[in-house]
């Protein structure tokens, strides 16, 4: 009796976790998510994975094979990978053999899908296989994001002057500091933030500030004292 209420369970359980990547199981197949933020958009990776000793095939009602969604924490959706996409409306088929995967990969460039920058902080992803087998159901797999308070930066310049460019997603007062990795050499310069969330700002570091051996860096920070990924200015000797 044992043995069946605990096979029922692993039958019916839909999701396992494991560190960012969060996947869900069933009929053979897994589906795992995991999305990955990057300086200018976050990677959303998808895979299917045919973890039965038979080959499967998986009917699309459409050519549209995923949906995923990006939610804030209280719940509310701020970008529906589908909203502004069609789909050629046709029967599509993915045939995966036994241990045999197939992953597809988006890019989500942290704005609403009315165009509006989203708030830095921590998202929930969901997504969907649309696919099915033998007319099952459909699969569902869910993980978070952390969208950084800067994003978007570019830098131009070189031997001590630069300009840089970046995206805000924060109504906190920014600042910028530079430094060579060994000491500070412009300390909190305030940072000024246009209405949709652009910034450019000029750094001039004297000549004999420059190291000889050395890395040039810069880091954004938020008045609550969060600090971003440093930005490379310039290496030296370049």
């Amino acid at each position: 009796m044992l043995r069946v209420i605990i096979a029922a369970a692993l039958a019916f359980s839909l999701f396992s976790f494991g560190g960012d990547r969060i996947h869900a199981e069933g009929n053979n197949l897994q589906f795992e998510i995991s999305a990955k933020p990057n300086k200018d958009y976050a990677e959303i990776r998808m895979t299917v994975l045919n973890t039965g000793d038979k080959a499967v095939k998986l009917v699309f009602s459409s050519s549209q094979k995923y949906e995923f969604s990006i939610r804030a924490k209280g719940g509310k959706e701020v970008y529906r990978y589908s909203a502004d996409k069609s789909f050629l409306q046709a029967l599509q088929e993915l045939k995966l053999k036994s241990n045999e995967s197939h992953t597809w990969v988006e890019k989500w460039n942290y704005r609403k899908n009315n165009g509006e920058l989203v708030p830095s902080g921590e998202y929930a992803v969901k997504a969907t296989l649309l696919g099915k087998k033998n007319k099952g159901e459909t699969i569902t797999a869910k993980t978070t994001l952390v969208v950084p308070f800067v994003t978007d930066i570019k830098t131009t310049g070189q031997k001590g002057i630069y300009t840089i460019e970046g995206i805000a997603h924060t109504k906190e007062r920014l600042t910028f500091t530079v430094e060579d990795g060994h000491k500070e050499l412009l300390s909190k310069q305030p940072v000024a933030v246009t209405d949709v969330g652009s910034f450019k700002v000029n750094v001039k570091i004297k000549t004999e500030d420059l190291p000889k051996n050395g890395t040039l860096l810069l880091y954004f920070q938020e008045v609550n004292g969060k600090q971003s990924d440093p930005v490379i200015l310039e290496r030296f000797p370049s």
